[in-house]
């Protein structure tokens, strides 16, 4: 298992039908992915509570279709109670930790998995800070991804018009992607990566020890 991937990734890659793109930098394919359990429950009901343009059916198709190939995993106890002392020290900074990030973060912690991709901003803060209070999540640096990174790394990969307009036809699903991307004004693919890279570089200045490069 080369990369762990929590359910924002997996509900916005379902939606713009990018998962594979999204997970071929760090971990080439699916079935080198670990998820949550209880992802395919997760993300299945945010789908449907808020369909994309392109309808509730063809989200849950590319979800379905990534899910039957990457590897699922439980926590075992001591990885539970890991995420549940990671979710107690944010609650005492008063920092945003949810049960699925500290869960994953526990499994890293404990498997040595290489990554995390993860698309909440405030769970890479609340990281970045919590190194300071407890030192498992050492293990954790450097090796965080956010979606701006995973974007990035698929317009350089290549065919960036049939990436950018399967990112704007959805601009519903990621306001900051819709914005780096211009999709309501155009521009050439120089300008998105731009656009990109200095919103990961702002990341950056606040999780500096956490974000991978």
């Amino acid at each position: 298992m080369k990369v762990l991937i929590d359910n924002d990734i997996l509900l916005k890659g379902a939606c713009y039908g990018l998962l594979n793109e999204f997970a071929a930098s760090t971990c080439g394919t699916a079935e080198h992915a670990g998820i949550l359990g209880a992802a395919r429950f997760v993300v299945s009901k945010r789908i449907q509570r808020r369909p994309p343009n392109k309808g509730a059916e063809a989200a849950m198709a590319a979800l379905i279709s990534f899910l039957g190939r990457s590897v699922e995993i439980e926590p075992n106890e001591s990885e539970r109670i890991m995420a549940g002392e990671f979710e107690l020290a944010a609650l005492r900074r008063g920092v945003s930790l949810d049960a699925g990030e500290s869960q994953l973060c526990a499994v890293l912690v404990s498997r040595f998995v290489p990554y995390l991709l993860t698309g909440d901003k405030r769970a890479i803060r609340a990281i970045e800070e919590l190194l300071d209070f407890d030192g498992r999540l050492s293990a954790l640096c450097g090796k965080l991804r956010c979606l701006e990174q995973l974007v990035l790394d698929a317009l350089s990969a290549g065919n960036s018009d049939a990436l950018r307009a399967s990112i704007c036809s959805e601009p519903g699903v990621d306001k900051t992607l819709t914005i780096c991307l211009a999709c309501h004004s155009g521009g050439d693919s120089r300008n998105h990566s731009e656009a990109l890279t200095s919103y990961i570089e702002e990341l950056r200045s606040q999780a500096a020890r956490i974000l991978s490069n």
